[in-house]
């Protein structure tokens, strides 16, 4: 592997859409190692590495790895089959393979140079101690991705200023040591409050702590636990690490009261995140911005252009993933009367932004649609597939409305669905802009919270998990005087007298609801917390339950096979070694 010797000051800088303090650049036309003994090159090669986060989201590089072919996430129309349905095409050759491992390396390198010239470089002390802080805490996250997806692979913790070919893949166990090395020194080191919007601080590093612990304390088999070298105090690590950010140790953090201003563009930088890739509006700054608005949206502007045109509002539909039957009936199936997060995850209305005259319904009659008016609805009244189609249209069940037409056609379809909310970016100057501006929310509270509860069932402490869980559920239920849709009394059961009312201690759980199927229920509720943030391929196989729920939930990834729960080692850099051991060493199990 060789050194990312390039690191270039004048690559875009971490500028966020809402920042308090913004980190400046200078252009220079050359870069040596002599910069990086002086402040303003150990700072900008600082500024680097966190800039090559971006890339997770600069394309579908992070989406296709961590949602695509999960329980949750399925092949939408312009999807990428591979990873979608386990096809033999996912290979060692796949291309977002080689990407996401390049990004990965790029910015370990980056950290590697400041660890090796900080100590040459004339700043105070105590400064040079955050600088390593957040190198050791950015090179950790990236360590963190690789391990969960490849397995063994090159543990590299210094730099090189020569081409290096002789690289051996480390086992994961001590991976997660390093890693976990990292954070402690990140976390001792690192302000209580970060020096700008997107650094990290002593959060940052003790709620990553608590996932990498939670993730190595999860295994179950005994081939899993020797394999992550499992210990018997990862789970109160957890505990500790979490805890630290719950207890009110380290910041005031709480969940916005609201599930649906989480993702208002305007309040990105609010009390729940902790930490977040900064994207701006300034475009010159933004390198490809975030594309993420573009991969959960569903072609909406093909149903009836006459009335609906593809807009910045709704999104440039490419949609790459679409939600499994599960997402609607399963994960949603019992709470989906009283969750708000059912309702606000999705677009489920599209308004005509056309007026046209002269349309015939299918029932033959003629009518006209005003700008404002329905042109899209989804019934989120969704039920096992029915019998005949004539029972769904009268039931509305698994079946999108069609406004107004009146006419219906299977919410499964892979290019028509409800598309998902989180990531949409009203702030892009045009309809086709791919360049977006939305931070990517890497931590939040709310994770926090289910890790530490999730680290405290697995002990059996149900009574500790249980009050963390209900904040959780608690911040998604409809509070008092909320209005909730009209399904809710005219499918679900709900009374319409009622359509006002809290439904905070209907979202309550007890430890009886947990206590037989823990695992699997806390799967669930991340999964309806965390729909489509980037982490649902690495939560089922830290869970060791990938297949098992990829069988279970999602039909259209009937391929997968036990080996799928590491990603095949890029062909790439397979090619560069020098010497290259034999294919069973270098490659993962089941490719090759």
């Amino acid at each position: 592997m060789k050194k990312m010797i390039g690191i270039v000051l004048a690559s875009s800088m971490l500028m966020g859409t809402a920042c308090k303090k913004y980190l400046t650049e200078d252009v220079v036309s050359s870069v040596s190692y002599q910069l990086y003994t002086t402040e303003k090159g150990i700072e900008g090669a600082l500024v680097s590495a966190y800039n090559t986060l971006r890339q997770g989201v600069t394309s579908e590089r992070k989406l296709t790895l961590s949602d695509a072919g999960t329980d949750l996430f399925t092949l939408g129309s312009d999807g990428n089959a591979a990873f979608n349905q386990y096809l033999a095409t996912l290979s060692s050759l796949e291309g977002k393979l080689t990407d996401f491992w390049d990004y990965h390396y790029k910015g370990i390198s980056e950290c590697n140079v400041i660890m090796t010239y900080l100590p040459k470089v004339p700043i105070a002390d105590a400064r040079k101690a955050v600088i390593e802080g957040e190198a050791k805490f950015l090179r950790a996250l990236y360590y963190f991705d690789l391990v969960q997806q490849y397995g063994n692979i090159p543990l590299v913790l210094e730099s090189f200023d020569k081409v290096k070919t002789d690289f051996k893949r480390a086992p994961v166990k001590d991976v997660y040591e390093a890693i976990i090395a990292d954070l402690k020194f990140a976390f001792e080191n690192l302000p209580a409050t970060a020096t700008a919007q997107g650094r990290c601080n002593k959060a940052a590093a003790a709620h990553l702590l608590s996932k990498v612990y939670l993730t190595r304390g999860s295994a179950v088999s005994p081939e899993q636990r020797n394999i992550r070298g499992t210990q018997t105090t990862d789970l109160d690590d957890a505990i500790t690490y979490a805890g630290k950010i719950v207890n009110k140790e380290l910041g005031t953090f709480s969940l916005v009261a609201d599930f649906a201003k989480l993702w208002d563009i305007n309040n990105q930088v609010n009390s729940e995140v902790i930490f977040a890739v900064q994207f701006t509006t300034t475009q010159l700054n933004n390198g490809s911005g975030n594309q993420q608005h573009l991969y959960h949206v569903p072609q909406y502007d093909a149903i009836n252009t006459r009335i609906l045109a593809r807009s910045i509002e709704y999104g440039r539909p490419y949609r790459r993933v679409r939600p499994t039957p599960f997402v609607y009936d399963g994960l949603f199936g019992a709470t989906r009367k009283y969750d708000s997060r059912f309702v606000k995850s999705f677009v489920w209305g599209y308004i005509a932004n056309k007026a046209a005259t002269g349309i015939v319904t299918t029932a033959g009659n003629t009518i006209n649609v005003a700008v404002g008016d329905t042109a899209l609805y989804f019934s989120p009244i969704i039920y096992a597939t029915p019998a005949a189609l004539a029972d769904a249209v009268q039931e509305h069940k698994r079946f999108a409305l069609f406004y107004p037409q009146n006419t219906y056609a299977p919410v499964t379809m892979n290019n028509i669905f409800p598309g998902l909310r989180k990531w949409l970016d009203p702030t892009r100057p045009t309809t086709n802009e791919t360049n977006g501006s939305r931070d990517w929310v890497i931590f939040r509270y709310a994770e926090t919270l289910l890790i530490l509860a999730e680290a405290y069932g697995r002990k059996g402490e149900f009574d500790k998990a249980v009050p963390l869980i209900n904040q959780v559920r608690e911040r998604a239920a409809y509070k008092e005087n909320e209005a909730k849709t009209i399904q809710y009394w005219t499918f679900e059961g709900g009374s319409y007298a009622d359509r006002t009312k809290s439904t905070v201690v209907d979202m309550r759980i007890t430890e009886s609801d947990i206590n037989t199927d823990f695992v699997d229920f806390m799967l669930d509720e991340r999964g309806r917390e965390l729909l489509g943030e980037l982490s649902r391929w690495e939560d089922l196989v830290r869970c060791e339950k990938l297949k098992e729920r990829v069988e279970k939930y999602n039909p259209d990834a009937q391929n997968i096979r036990d080996y799928h729960n590491l990603r095949p080692i890029p062909q790439t850099h397979i090619d560069r070694l020098d010497p290259r051991g034999p294919i069973e060493e270098e490659q993962n199990i089941g490719y090759y």
